[in-house]
């Protein structure tokens, strides 16, 4: 393939007050050479230095600016109206593109061809200042199971203009959960493709947003399930936000048992906790529920 053909890639960056990450982002932006992009970094009136840093790099970046927004979600949808790319995808200040990443998109879609395409890949999550790091592979698309669970990795999601534009902007109403609710909305419109390349990294830190989200970010993600889950899944939903603090007691207790290698760890902790052990909820359902709400 005449890689002079590839088509425009739209990557836009959200910031606010992210100095120290901020960098390695557009580094790692600009640092793929793709041939032709447009990058477009959205600061939310930071403080930190983090406008310093993008003047070093403006003569590089199709648009930028640094002033009061309406949330992440209002930056990216302004960023993505102004945008004149084919291909759309954000990327945050705190995770980073891996090398080659935008030249197998470019080519995975100039391949494709079809008008309203989203696809997704894996994603290296790693913990800032330590040593801990894992790479998390997303499953098949499957339209019932995305209501359920969020396993779409956002920096590791691109897709068509045109299936933006079907689709509809972000929902700005939302602050933890919006790329969630917008690919369960795009699922209806287009053609989702899972590739086996690992496209970015995802950094967790003391400051990380869906990490601290806590209450609020659980109320949330209960939201969009509700929007967007089949009923024996909002029921799920439903049963582990009621049952939050003994389903982590019964997961304490557990981890505590089976370090202490006693046998049937699990269901000794479940025993525990009568409530948890009539419940007619769905184990499975249970379990993703857990997983989503949790404060990973």
């Amino acid at each position: 393939m005449n890689d002079t053909n590839l088509p425009r890639i739209t990557v836009v960056t959200p910031s606010f007050n992210q100095a120290q990450f901020l960098e390695a982002t557009i580094l790692g932006v600009l640092g793929q050479q793709y041939p032709n992009l447009e990058y477009i970094v959205m600061d939310g009136g930071s403080k930190d230095g983090s406008v310093e840093i993008i003047r070093r790099y403006e003569s590089q970046i199709a648009y930028w600016v640094s002033e009061r927004d309406g949330g992440q979600s209002a930056a990216i949808n302004t960023a993505f109206a102004r945008a004149t790319g084919d291909i759309l995808c954000w990327i945050n200040s705190d995770d980073f593109f891996l090398p080659g990443a935008l030249l197998k998109i470019g080519r995975l879609f100039a391949e494709q061809g079809k008008e309203s395409m989203l696809v997704y890949g894996s994603c290296l999550f790693f913990q800032d200042q330590g040593r801990a790091a894992k790479v998390v592979r997303p499953e098949q698309h499957d339209r019932a199971r995305l209501a359920l669970t969020g396993y779409i990795i956002q920096p590791s999601a691109f897709w068509t203009r045109r299936l933006w534009e079907l689709t509809g902007p972000l929902d700005q109403s939302l602050s933890y959960a919006f790329d969630w609710d917008w690919f369960n909305r795009a699922a209806a419109l287009g053609t989702f493709i899972r590739s086996p390349e690992i496209f970015s990294a995802y950094r967790f830190h003391e400051a990380h947003k869906s990490g601290n989200g806590s209450e609020p970010r659980r109320d949330e993600i209960f939201s969009v399930a509700r929007r967007h889950a089949a009923a024996e899944q909002i029921a799920a939903y439903q049963f582990t936000m009621k049952h939050w603090e003994t389903l982590r007691r019964r997961d304490a207790l557990a981890a505590r048992l089976g370090k202490w290698r006693v046998p049937g760890a699990p269901l000794l902790a479940r025993l525990t906790e009568p409530k948890l052990w009539f419940s007619k909820v769905s184990k499975n359902n249970l379990r993703v529920c857990r997983a989503m709400l949790g404060d990973a």
